[in-house]
């Protein structure tokens, strides 16, 4: 670690001395240096050694330092250090050298580790005061720098405490407690149990066999390699991890998180950024506030929580489970049930192996390619539903909803847009506002509520129920009339046309108000209560059939 040191202050300067000269020394000092000139430098080296053995605890505190600490297979403490000081007198350097220490001495559990001179931060402000005063202000011009090289037992267990120095540990296996400040830390080879604090630089971590426990206050965190269960927690600066060996928590904030190979369960916290996981073996949560959410590659059940960024999920083999606000949601290749609930977006899902749950206020909802059955709450925005094997639901308000190839039953309610269903198995039915229906190839029955807006039924094959207000209705093609079948439409204002099978065995009654009745099948007119009424009979009249409008009615053989 190196400091070149300028500063000046004024009535009463031990306030600021205390806590803040050597990080404004840092920040400012090397420009400053310049301006006075450092003049002398001079350094010094030290050298200790102990007889230790794995298992015993190492304490280092080597505040202001570089320190590298290296595992051997010897049962040795070997410390190396070096620091070297500059300023424009050679008298004050002599005296600052003379009183700097290197002591490594015996303690309860081990080894104490420690680096003593005047920049302690206990006697740093009388080592000002007493060299750099003059008059009412403290002008300081001075360069420190220390490095200390370590060489521990493999099997050796760490405690540090450093600042403003980088720390490297490497080849040590035991039970780690590091804490530094303002200074990059990189941890590697090693094993045990990892308990690290740091502050405004980087910490790495990679090949750790155990545990891990990271906080980075303002800094960025690495870890790869990870034999065991990892804990993360930092603000502002991204977090990078890869083949984790258990469980792995993330909690960050206003971060980039990105992570993948993780073989237990993961847990993601950040905000404000992207947030990014891949290939996880367990259950992932995933809590980003306005943050884009991608996540591929999970083994057991997913839930994420974000809002006002996009969510993308694939390939997640369990439940995936979505609650947002204000974002798009990407749903593909889900494993069991999808439970999806956002707002003002798009949302989308395709291939899902269950069922499918969607509640999108204000959003455009597209679903394809869904084993299950499929319900969908929604606004404002269009709904598409292409190739479900269960029952469809769909609850909207003015919005146009599209249904095609759904395997059993579909209800759809929605306003003031069109309603369309194209191949359905089971019965259909539509109940629409305001709203045009269009329904083909319905292997059940057809029920239809609706308003000002057309009905047209094509190639149905059971009952047909039709309440519309103001509504044209026609019915064509039909592929299918069972005995027993009931039709029965009825509106205002709006003609009425319907095509039956020149074999069809029908029970006919159609009433107009105003309108015509034409028809293909020969007829019986009655005049009933100023109504226009006709009945017809065919075959053994095993369908029955009532049509009631106030305008024209057809009846045509196909």
């Amino acid at each position: 670690m190196k400091m070149k040191i300028w500063f000046e202050t004024f009535p009463k300067p031990t306030a600021v001395l205390a806590g803040g000269l050597v990080l404004l020394g840092l920040l400012c000092g090397s420009a400053y240096g310049n301006l006075f000139g450092a003049g002398v430098k001079q350094s010094r080296s030290f050298k200790e050694m102990a007889v230790s053995a794995p298992g015993k605890t190492l304490h280092i505190d080597v505040s202001d330092a570089n320190l590298t600490v290296t595992g051997s297979d010897q049962n040795n403490i070997v410390v190396e250090a070096a620091v070297e000081v500059a300023d424009t007198s050679k008298e004050l350097l002599d005296g600052f050298l003379a009183e700097t220490r290197l002591i490594l001495e015996p303690v309860a559990d081990g080894f104490r580790l420690k680096l003593e001179s005047p920049m302690d931060e206990n006697q740093r402000q009388a080592f000002y005061e007493k060299h750099f005063r003059v008059g009412k202000r403290l002008v300081i011009n001075f360069s420190f720098s220390a490095k200390i090289d370590v060489r521990v037992p493999a099997g050796q267990s760490l405690r540090v405490d450093n600042q403003f120095g980088d720390v490297q540990i490497k080849g040590v296996t035991g039970k780690h407690e590091l804490r530094n400040e303002s200074g990059r830390v990189t941890v590697s080879g090693c094993g045990g149990e990892l308990d690290l604090r740091n502050s405004f630089a980087g910490v790495d971590v990679a090949d750790f066999k155990g545990p891990v426990t990271v906080e980075n206050e303002s800094g960025e965190v690495s870890l790869t390699n990870i034999a065991g269960r990892a804990e993360v927690k930092n603000s502002f600066k991204p977090v990078n991890f890869t083949k984790i060996g258990g469980p792995i928590t993330v909690r960050s904030e206003s971060a980039d998180v990105t992570g993948s190979d993780v073989a237990g369960d993961c847990l993601i916290k950040s905000s404000f950024r992207t947030i990014d996981v891949r290939s996880v073996q367990g259950r992932l949560e995933v809590q980003g506030e306005s943050s884009e959410v991608k996540v591929d590659g999970v083994k057991k059940d997913a839930l994420i929580e974000s809002s006002f960024k996009p969510v993308r999920a694939t390939h997640i083999e369990g439940r995936l489970t979505v609650r947002s606000e204000s974002c798009a949601v990407t749903a593909e290749d889900i494993g069991l049930d999808v439970d999806i609930k956002s707002s003002f977006h798009s949302i989308s899902a395709a291939r899902v192996q269950g069922s499918v749950t969607v509640d999108g206020e204000s959003s455009s909802v597209m679903l394809t390619d869904i084993d299950g059955a499929v319900e969908v709450a929604s606004s404002f925005k269009d709904v598409t539903v292409t190739n479900v094997g269960g029952r469809l639901d769909v609850k909207s308000q003015s919005a146009k909803v599209t249904a095609s190839d759904i395997k059993q039953g579909a209800s759809i309610f929605s306003t003031f847009h069109a309603i369309e269903a194209r191949r359905v198995g089971g019965d259909f039915k539509a109940d629409g506002e305001s709203s045009s229906v269009l329904a083909e190839d319905i292997a059940g029955g057809v029920d239809v509520n609706n308003s000002f807006k057309s009905v047209v039924l094509r190639q149905t094959s059971g009952s047909i129920r039709v309440r519309g207000e103001s509504s044209s209705v026609e019915v064509s093609r039909i592929k299918n009339l069972p005995d027993g079948s009931v039709i029965d439409i009825r509106t205002t204002f709006k003609p009425i046309l319907i095509s039956f099978p020149a074999a069809a065995e029908l029970k006919l009654t159609a009433r107009t108000d105003f309108g015509k009745i034409l028809s293909d099948f020969p007829v019986y007119l009655e005049d009933t209560d100023e109504k226009k009424q006709i009945r017809l009979e065919t075959g053994k009249g095993g369908v029955t059939v009532t049509l009631e409008t106030s305008a024209g009615i057809t009846i045509k053989k196909e």
